[in-house]
Parts: C-alpha cells; sequence; structure tokens
C-alpha cells in the first residue's frame, strides 16, 4: 500500500492538525526559541566591543544566534518528539480498539508507519518552523550554507531515531503515561550516560594525560558521536576551525589520524537505531498466531 493512501496516516495527521493541542504546542515552542534567540542577541551585540557596526562583530553575533537556535531547537525535538509517538499504540490500548486495528487489513509495518509518520509529519513542522530565526544568522555571517544543511540533517536524524524509541515503547507499555515515562527518560538516560562513560573511562586509562591511542580514538569517538549534542558541537567547532566537512586529522600517540566527521557516523548510528526499534515495534505489533498441528494418522 503507499504510504500517503495509508488511512492510519491520514486518520493521524487530521486529527493532530485540527486539535488545539498542535498549535499550542507550535506557539509555546517558537516562542521559547524566538525569547532565547532574542535575549543571546542582546547579549551578544553588548559584549563585542566592535559595536554592530564592526564585521568581526556582527560575525559573532550571527555565530551566536545559530548555535543557539539550533541548540534549542535539538533540545525541544529530544523532549517533544518521543513523547509525539509514546501514545501510538498504548492510547490504542487505552480506548479499547487495539483488538480492531490489529485485525484489519493492514499490516504491522504498514500500522507503525502510519502512527511514526503522522508524528514525525509534525516534528518536521516544529523544525522547519525554527529555520526562519536561524536563518538570521546569515544576516550578520559568520555562518555558512553547509553547517545550515548539518544541523538541518542532525535535527531531522534526531526527530525519526527518538520518534521510533516512543513507538517501541508505546507498544511495549500497556498505558500511554507509562510509554511516556520510558520514552522521555530513555533519551534522558542516553543524553546523561554517554558523556559520564567518557569522563570515567577516561580518567581510569589516565587518556587525558597521556596522548590517545588509535583505538581510543575510534571507540570514544564513536561513542561521542551517539550524543547529538556532542557529535553536532564538535562538528560546529572543527568546520569553524576550516576543517573539512567530512573527515579531520586527529593527533595521537602514532601520529595525526583521518577520522570522519561526528556529524556522517552521528547519522550512521541512528539510521541503525532506527532500523532496530522499527523491527521491534513490528514484531511486537504483530499478532501471535498459533499454529494447529495435526497429528499423522488422526482420524
Amino acid at each position: 500500500m503507499n504510504l500517503l493512501s495509508n488511512p492510519v496516516l491520514t486518520r493521524e495527521l487530521r486529527g493532530r492538525i485540527r486539535g488545539w493541542r498542535a498549535l499550542i504546542i507550535l506557539i509555546v515552542y517558537l516562542s521559547i526559541t524566538g525569547l532565547i534567540t532574542l535575549l543571546v542577541y542582546a547579549a551578544s551585540g553588548s559584549s563585542f566591543s566592535g559595536g554592530p557596526n564592526d564585521v568581526e562583530a556582527g560575525r559573532g553575533i550571527g555565530k551566536a544566534i545559530f548555535i543557539t537556535v539550533m541548540t534549542s531547537t535539538l533540545v525541544q525535538v529530544c523532549v517533544i518528539t518521543p513523547a509525539l509517538t509514546a501514545g501510538a499504540i498504548s492510547g490504542e490500548k487505552e480506548r479499547q480498539s487495539y483488538d480492531l486495528l490489529i485485525t484489519t487489513m493492514l499490516s504491522p509495518l504498514q500500522i507503525i508507519l502510519g502512527k511514526l509518520t503522522s508524528a514525525l509529519a509534525f516534528a518536521m513542522l516544529l523544525i522547519f518552523a525554527s529555520l526562519p530565526m536561524a536563518g538570521l544568522s546569515f544576516l550578520f555571517g559568520g555562518v555558512s550554507g553547509t553547517e545550515l544543511l548539518i544541523g538541518v540533517a542532525g535535527l531531522t536524524a534526531t526527530a525519526i531515531c527518538y520518534a521510533t524509541i516512543g513507538v517501541f515503547w508505546s507498544t511495549v507499555m500497556r498505558s500511554t503515561l507509562a510509554a511516556n515515562v520510558m520514552s522521555v527518560g530513555s533519551v534522558i538516560f542516553l543524553l546523561l550516560f554517554i558523556p559520564f562513560i567518557f569522563v570515567v573511562g577516561s580518567m581510569i586509562i589516565g587518556a587525558f594525560d597521556n596522548e590517545p591511542g588509535i583505538i581510543y580514538i575510534y571507540t570514544v569517538g564513536l561513542l561521542l558521536s551517539a550524543h547529538p549534542f556532542i557529535a553536532l558541537g564538535i562538528t560546529e567547532a572543527t568546520l569553524s576551525s576550516g576543517e573539512n566537512a567530512f573527515f579531520f586529522n586527529v593527533p595521537s600517540n602514532t601520529g595525526d589520524i583521518l577520522v570522519p566527521s561526528p556529524w556522517l557516523v552521528y547519522l550512521f548510528l541512528t539510521a541503525l537505531a532506527t532500523g532496530l526499534f522499527l523491527v521491534l515495534s513490528v514484531r511486537l505489533l504483530r499478532p501471535v498466531q498459533y499454529e494447529v498441528r495435526r497429528k499423522k494418522g488422526a482420524e
């Protein structure tokens, strides 16, 4: 079945957009982002001694606005996106329409994709609604189109991955509240666990005092690239220093080694996680099929 003709997608999109909840979320989302951007602009304008007419000051203001908008959008995507999909299947169980849903002609994959796509459509609306504020940075300078494209790619990958996490917990839990707690809790745990493991592991092996080896660099790089803020932050820092957008050199105890840019690794890891949670959700949604075995020779 074509995804656009999926009845679950049509019903979910109409129900989500026509309600007041979507409008309220969009207003609050843009208000928070706009207020933070305005405060950063005011603080940045007063911190540069050259004033707003100075070229370097303008570039600094543009960079500050861009980083603020992208960081604020990423924070809200990490919080809102899992909550959008946490009630996808558990809500059907609470309304006692779950049995009717799985007995339709739709396959479990079509049901999951319909629920997931409707939530992602609203999540993408939130992301693209904040881009005009990020575009203000181009008026001041200091930001390239590559940085904007990488930021949008990172936000999109984060929204897709965390939405599938919400769908997964929605198929596991029987109540929307429990699914919300587990979805948002899983995201918060991931965001806090990765830096904790990095700091503790580096202190144990003494990597802060000595030049790291190749194995350590690739292992830690893979770990940190799974964190959206760290991966996109390192990418922004390397781009600001004039490094390539796809790879750069890292010093080690055996010399400089070439490593891929963290945003590429992050996209790869989120794609793997999205596929894994999507497969698990489809398997959990599939109705139980009982096999009737006939005994040979039975009359």
